[in-house]
């Protein structure tokens, strides 16, 4: 037994490799850890759709941090944590970025 508790990860830059790809060094650190009763969670900014094939390679029960923190479910989906901005304050918030024509990104 570890006196590890908690191995939260980013998946961007990070987890991944530059192939969008989790190594065979990191899946096989992260199921050792796991089995030394560490919980696993991975974190990323995106969507939970993104991350979930990504936690599914694991192969191991683990908790998913997404929409940048705004959101917050097991692998099973069961969720622990929603936080998300009012219907009304995403509308205007969309209506006033009207204006900026270039990437947008609202989360």
């Amino acid at each position: 037994m570890t006196s590890i508790r908690l191995l939260a990860i980013d998946i961007d830059g990070t987890l991944l490799n530059a192939k969008f790809q989790v190594s065979d060094e990191n899946l096989a650190a992260l199921r050792r850890a796991h089995a030394l009763g560490v919980e696993i969670a991975l974190v990323t900014g995106r969507r939970h759709k993104f991350a979930l094939p990504i936690a599914e390679q694991l192969g191991v029960p683990l908790t998913l941090i997404s929409s940048n923190g705004a959101l917050t479910r097991s692998l099973a989906g069961e969720t622990h944590h929603r936080d998300l901005l009012p219907m009304e304050v995403a509308r205007q918030l969309c209506h006033e970025m009207q204006a900026f024509t270039k990437h947008m990104v609202i989360s």
